[in-house]
């Protein structure tokens, strides 16, 4: 019996350029008890046709089809469908409360107390790995993490008890330790409650861990259909098998790191350093005692989960934020205030809130420089130039721009709110690149973009690396994308540097238990290995009170913790180019070694 039933499904857009055909003759459904996915890449059409299914579309968006039925009857979202969404903070109140939000769900669909909902809310919390839920429901959406705020979404799509929930890009925001999780999670609710779900995906190591039955979508149509096993193994058309080859490709790429094969800095020049730095919030969360380098024209890598404080080290490094103590230097001097205007830019992990809704995609650009003539980094090319000159020199470089990230100078007079997720990124990463820096800053810049995208993606990056030899910080939780574009590595767990060294060494041979358990966690494009979902999740061990900043961060999720990592904090050992903060490679916890002994791996 099917739960979803679509047929003929198309969507047209009318807008001030024309009518655009986003989705074209669109069939497909989901069986009861089954995990149905829908594949392709950003700007396919997948989260126009599942929102058109919803009905969530905007007004200049018609919408026809043959049939669209949630167990026989019309959707009804809430009720008898839920949607888990892309970008959390679209769907999330800005001004209330975590907790309240879900409880509000809760008693909508349950029509319970305020009681009961809150106590639901923290189960739903609890449920999708949300530690501390009791501070969380306190919380308001800006105070979390992308990927935190993401499971908030799936928390309140499963207080609905839908009959189908959809889910687009559930687990993007999310690390491959997190994203199992979640996945399992899903599974088992599934497989427990008999819901359907409809996963929507641009990665194929999701899809083909998850489903049974997947459609593969391009250009607005369905391209290819049938069992996850016909689709990985045999596929019929050219497009899927380039899918599955971008796939591949990057698999075969966690082996061999894509910096091993480019030219880097002739001398190791430091760019930026981070010495002992600190930032905490109220929450106690942030960066304690971070220290590392960043060399002249390499590419250093910083891997963690949701909420590890990647984006908060971001953010000092970019001069966003002031750390508590410690200092960061830049060439050698002291990074505060204006000194680095122009040579520091960032790409954000969200591009629907680091973009102006109100100004187009020329606009944005033409901006940037702008703001670069402003501050001096342009001014000697311009200067005598009048400003009609200038702003026809804009106008030119702003489309060259665009069409270099694979887009096109057609969309220069297009709003963000015309692209899809993985075409807004293109913009954002583009208006970084446009001004020349010399450290781009990427915070999962490529989170949003499937593998065809994201390869063409990172290759524009590295291209502008050889050619102008600019630094960049690769933030991610993407161990695929860290293995091919980084030369060092470090690994973030509760605020603290738990592992860093060459990317090789540490994702072929990892020390530390939380980087064995990240490498473990992620999916293959490939059915019958993606299945076998491995996550070395141990349950959080309650140990009572501590003092703040004592005890290893991920002592209570570790299966070699011992009590020493409960009370007392590792200190950073070093051998060699490695360097890793736990007990298991100290002479003082895990016993004296004899003279000329050789470390390896402890796990």
């Amino acid at each position: 019996m099917s739960v979803l039933e679509v047929r003929n499904l198309n969507v047209q857009y009318h807008t001030e350029q024309g009518v655009c055909q986003a989705v074209c003759g669109v069939s497909f459904s989901v069986e009861k008890g089954e995990i149905a996915g829908i594949v392709g890449e950003s700007g396919s059409g997948k989260s126009t046709a599942m929102r058109a299914v919803m009905g969530l579309l905007k007004r200049n968006a018609r919408v026809t089809a043959d049939e669209i039925r949630v167990s026989g009857e019309s959707p009804r979202p809430g009720r008898n469908i839920a949607m888990i969404f892309q970008d959390s903070l679209s769907c999330l109140n800005p001004s209330v409360r975590i907790g309240r939000q879900i409880a509000e769900t809760v008693r909508v669909r349950e029509g319970c107390t305020w009681r009961e909902a809150k106590k639901r809310a923290l189960e739903l919390l609890d449920l999708v790995g949300i530690r501390q839920p009791r501070l969380r429901m306190r919380q308001y959406p800006f105070e979390l993490s992308g990927g935190m705020r993401q499971r908030v979404v799936i928390a309140i799509a499963l207080a609905c008890r839908p009959d189908l929930i959809i889910a687009d890009e559930p687990t993007t925001a999310l690390d491959a330790a997190v994203q199992a999780q979640i996945l399992l999670l899903l599974r088992r609710i599934v497989r427990e409650t008999g819901t359907s779900l409809l996963l929507v995906s641009h990665d194929l190591g999701v899809i083909a861990s998850m489903c049974s039955s997947v459609y593969v979508m391009h250009s607005g149509e369905i391209v290819e259909s049938g069992c996850a096993e016909d689709i990985f193994y045999a596929p019929r058309e050219d497009y899927t098998r380039e899918l599955l080859e971008s796939a591949a490709g990057r698999t075969k790429d966690m082996r061999r790191p894509l910096s091993e094969g480019r030219p880097q800095a002739d001398r190791e020049e430091i760019l930026l350093s981070l010495e002992h730095v600190t930032r905490e919030y109220d929450s106690h969360e942030g960066v304690r005692d971070i220290s590392l380098t960043l060399e002249a024209g390499k590419t250093y890598a910083l891997v963690g989960e949701s909420g590890s404080g990647k984006t908060t080290l971001a953010r000092i490094l970019s001069g966003i934020l002031k750390p508590d103590s410690g200092s960061v230097l830049y060439r050698g001097r002291e990074a505060a205030g204006r000194a680095c205007t122009g040579k520091i830019q960032m790409v954000f992990q969200d591009p629907a809130a680091s973009l102006n809704p109100c100004l187009t995609a020329g606009q944005a650009l033409e901006e940037a420089l702008r703001a670069a003539d402003r501050s001096g980094v342009e001014r000697e090319t311009t200067r005598k130039m009048s400003t009609g000159e200038k702003k026809q020199i804009r106008r030119d470089r702003a489309a060259a721009m665009l069409e270099q990230v694979g887009l096109s100078a057609e969309d220069m007079g297009k709003y963000p709110g015309s692209f899809s997720g993985g075409q807004r990124q293109r913009i954002a990463i583009a208006r970084a690149l446009i001004t020349g820096p010399e450290l781009l800053i990427c915070d999962e810049a490529l989170s949003s973009l499937d593998a065809m995208t994201g390869s063409r993606i990172l290759e524009l990056l590295l291209g502008f690396q050889r050619e102008r030899g600019i630094s960049i910080l690769f933030i991610s939780h993407d161990l695929h994308m860290v293995r091919r574009v980084s030369s060092r590595v470090g690994v973030l767990y509760g605020g603290r540097l738990v592992e860093s060294g060459r990317t090789k060494e540490v994702c072929s041979d990892p020390w530390h238990p939380y980087t064995r358990q990240l490498l473990d966690a992620v999916p293959e494009a490939d059915p019958v290995r993606a299945r076998k979902i491995r996550t070395s999740y141990v349950q959080e061990q309650d140990r009572g009170e501590k003092k703040d900043g004592c005890g290893c961060p991920f002592a209570g999720r570790c299966g070699y913790a011992m009590d020493c990592c409960f009370e007392e904090t590792p200190g950073n050992y070093i051998f060699g180019s490695r360097m890793v903060s736990c007990f298991l490679y100290s002479q003082e916890h895990s016993g004296r070694r004899g003279e000329g002994y050789t470390m390896t791996s402890q796990i």
